[in-house]
């Protein structure tokens, strides 16, 4: 009776025990999903790394296996193609976990049914997310009262896309030390060309035009998104048809001039691919920035040429900044994912602390880098996970190949700017989708020759407009303004 009556406490304290452990709020895998290890399938743009493809299927899934009982599965998209077929495989219900794409696509994913609400997966698996990364963050993809997407950058973000980014040790070879103007950039190219022709100017022509506004106008404006079609006057709150301005007009002239002068090269413009090898291989000059772009790309740059040093410079720099989305990068679970809670809990893994972000942005310590006067001495030149898509002020280290004087540009980039009248607005295209549809195919074919420069404003602009508006523009933009109307209402136009 003893032994029965011993065995029968003990059987109680263990339950028990159990029960308490079930319990701490610290556990990261529900027992009930904790029986078998789960493959967690990302998709994410660019190429993968030989150090990458290392670390993920050893030391990052050794660590996530015994954290999260799951393993990453990536597939790279080359960034030439990464939209399309991003989009072909959210469309087609491929079964992928999570992925990442900017901001402005939140909407049209949601609109498309291409994603899901995180609000219970969020309050549920993300408490680090949510400590980590500001509320005011949060708001920009939520929609209709719920949350669509995870904004993973938490980082200054001011005039993001306004900026130029120049390499700045070829800059100072040719006796120059800073871009403050249209004419600093043309002259740039000129001597650098003159020096070695091998090197080409300007990197894009889809978009970047608002790197042109600040010196091209007077006002300020912000453009809704990356098409590029329609933005606000940030002084009147007026939502404005950019196509139909006078400022759209001295852009394609500037595009025009630069195609004539050779700084947009016509053989890599309908190439995107060849562009981008063209930067990896260290022959840019310039191309748009956005607010730490030179570090994000410094890594890269000094692969091709170990001397090279990137910086960003705003043109009419003493022109006010405004403030759209403090983050540009947005991560989203399909509809379709077979293991949408466990990519919530990755993510709130790479936050949970400091040790986690730097493993999965840096590597091992010791093999992939080293920690010298509080900054990170990178051993090596192959990316890992994209440090820009979770930069966060909380955990922020500088590699020591960053100057000091670019990490100063970084961290007050948003001293004196202001929150744009766009934040936290969001077009709901649905009551306008087909006729965007049309507007879009018209645009692609008579409007990106001009933008580009490939195409004479003058002679072209009319015609171009009068399909534009025969496809449905001005239905789009009187939808797009009466929305605008509402948000302002509803935010008392602050």
């Amino acid at each position: 009776m003893r032994c029965r009556g011993l065995g029968i406490v003990l059987l109680i304290l263990a339950i028990g025990f159990v029960s308490g452990c079930s319990n701490d709020q610290d556990l990261l895998v529900p027992p009930e999903e904790s029986k078998s290890i789960v493959k967690l399938k990302v998709i994410m743009p660019g190429d993968e790394s030989n150090r990458m493809r290392e670390f993920v299927n050893n030391e990052l899934n050794d660590r996530l296996r015994k954290d999260l009982n799951t393993e990453l599965d990536f597939t790279y998209i080359p960034w030439a193609n990464y939209q399309q077929k991003l989009e072909l495989a959210l469309a087609t219900g491929e079964k992928y976990d999570l992925f990442w794409y900017g901001t402005p696509f939140v909407s049209g994913y949601k609109t498309k049914g291409y994603i899901q609400p995180l609000d219970g997966l969020l309050a549920k698996y993300g408490a680090d997310l949510t400590k980590n990364i500001p509320a005011d963050n949060f708001k920009l993809d939520q929609i209709d009262g719920k949350q669509w997407a995870i904004p993973s950058q938490a980082f200054t973000s001011a005039g993001k896309f306004t900026s130029v980014m120049v390499r700045q040790d070829l800059l100072e070879s040719v006796g120059m030390n800073e871009i403050r103007s249209i004419d600093d950039l043309e002259v740039f190219y000129a001597k650098m060309h003159a020096k070695d022709p091998s090197y080409y100017g300007y990197l894009e022509t889809d978009r970047g035009q608002e790197v042109l506004w600040r010196e091209l106008s007077d006002n300020n404006y912000t453009a809704l998104d990356e098409r590029q079609m329609f933005a606000v006057d940030e002084a009147t709150g007026e939502m404005i048809s950019y196509l139909e301005t006078d400022l759209y007009k001295k852009v394609a002239h500037v595009r025009e001039s630069w195609v004539e002068q050779g700084i947009i090269d016509k053989n890599l413009i309908g190439n995107p691919a060849s562009k981008i090898d063209q930067e990896n291989a260290g022959k840019l000059l310039f191309r748009v920035g956005a607010v730490s772009r030179a570090m994000e790309n410094l890594q890269t740059a000094q692969k091709a040429d170990p001397r090279a040093r990137l910086r960003e410079y705003y043109l009419s720099p003493g022109k006010l900044k405004y403030i759209l989305a403090p983050s540009n990068e947005a991560y989203m679970i399909p509809t379709a994912a077979q293991n949408p809670e466990r990519a919530m809990m990755f993510m709130n893994w790479i936050l949970k602390n400091k040790e986690n972000y730097t493993f999965i942005i840096y590597g091992v310590e010791g093999k992939d880098y080293t920690l010298e006067n509080r900054k990170i001495k990178l051993l090596t030149n192959d990316q890992l996970m994209y440090e820009w898509m979770w930069r966060n002020k909380n955990y922020f280290t500088a590699p020591t190949n960053v100057d000091d004087e670019m990490v100063e540009d970084m961290l007050t980039n948003d001293d004196n700017a202001r929150i744009s009248r766009l934040f936290g607005f969001h077009f709901n295209e649905e009551p306008v989708k087909s006729e965007l549809a049309r507007v879009m195919a018209v645009y692609k074919m008579r409007f990106e020759p001009i933008n580009a420069g490939l195409v004479n404003y003058d002679e072209n602009f009319q015609e171009a407009l009068a399909s534009l508006k025969k496809a449905g523009y001005d239905k789009v933009f009187a939808e797009l303004k009466k929305q605008y109307s509402e948000f302002q209402a509803s935010a008392g136009d602050k």
